[in-house]
């Protein structure tokens, strides 16, 4: 919605790359991309019907509505309604960015993915050292994880709920252990500036070290495991579980053109 249009062919190229690493490392490609033309034609074939139908379905599933909205803004407006520092707010800015690289902005708002941002940005930054001195009448990142981590009027305020700040904090940390513990990997595809039209060679390129260490991750997720809330309950659209509207075999038509699942969403009741 906010790229450049780009083929299925382009796409599969970028994908075998990133689940491939090492046919993207023998790529002569200054992008990582994979030679198609190298892999079996039936395989991508295949795979580039399944990735028709799931454009198809998500096309469906949003209603043909191309309006989106982004967790940026949000990230700046609730920063200073928290009264946090502008630091932070930059951080939670990164972190908001860094969650494109996961399924949250499918599973989530833009405002709460903003707030987990920031929440995230709190949590990270308790390895700071030292630790960041807040002015006086704005929250310290330790004040405003322990705010965010339990529930309270703000999730009125921010119409969100502690349970999904938990649940967008572990899964960005789970892409923060896996980048620390493989720097080399990439975790989304990145655009190569173009080359000079003089230039004869490519420049090497530059592993970027994580700025924390996975064992520093890890320990930070055992304790917000043992101080975790109870998972919210999930009210099911309508007065019946909707799964039972499916059948088993129905799974299977994900992924084809023999039949498309189309996805109604209502306040409970309706």
């Amino acid at each position: 919605m906010h790229d450049t249009l780009k083929k299925p062919r382009e796409l599969l190229a970028v994908s075998y790359g990133i689940k491939n690493p090492e046919l993207a490392a023998r790529s002569k490609h200054p992008g990582g991309e994979v030679d198609i033309d190298t892999l079996d034609p039936q395989l991508v074939e295949s795979d580039r019907q399944r990735l028709l139908a799931i454009e198809r379905l998500i096309l469906e599933t949003i209603c043909f509505n191309f309006t989106a909205k982004l967790p940026f803004p949000y990230v700046i407006k609730m920063g200073r309604a928290l009264g946090v520092s502008k630091t932070l707010i930059q951080f939670g800015w990164r972190i908001a960015s860094d969650c494109h690289r996961t399924l949250l902005p499918l599973q989530y708002p833009p405002h709460t993915l903003a707030l987990g941002s920031l929440y995230v940005a709190a949590l990270l930054s308790s390895f700071a050292q030292p630790p960041e001195q807040a002015t006086p009448g704005q929250l310290t990142a330790g004040e405003l994880a322990k705010i965010l981590n339990k529930h309270g009027s703000w999730e009125e305020q921010f119409q969100s709920q502690a349970e999904d700040l938990e649940d967008i904090a572990h899964t960005v940390i789970d892409l923060l252990i896996q980048f620390s513990e493989n720097p080399s990997a990439k975790t989304s595809p990145s655009t190569p500036s173009s080359p000079h039209p003089h230039s004869t060679h490519s420049r090497p390129s530059q592993i970027v070290q994580s700025p924390w260490k996975s064992e520093q991750l890890i320990r930070l997720k055992i304790v917000m495991r043992e101080h975790e809330l109870p998972p919210r309950k999930r009210q099911p659209l309508g007065n019946s579980d909707p799964s039972a509207l499916y059948k088993a075999e129905d799974a299977n038509l994900v992924g084809k053109n023999e039949g498309t699942v189309r996805f109604l969403f209502a306040p409970p009741g309706v």
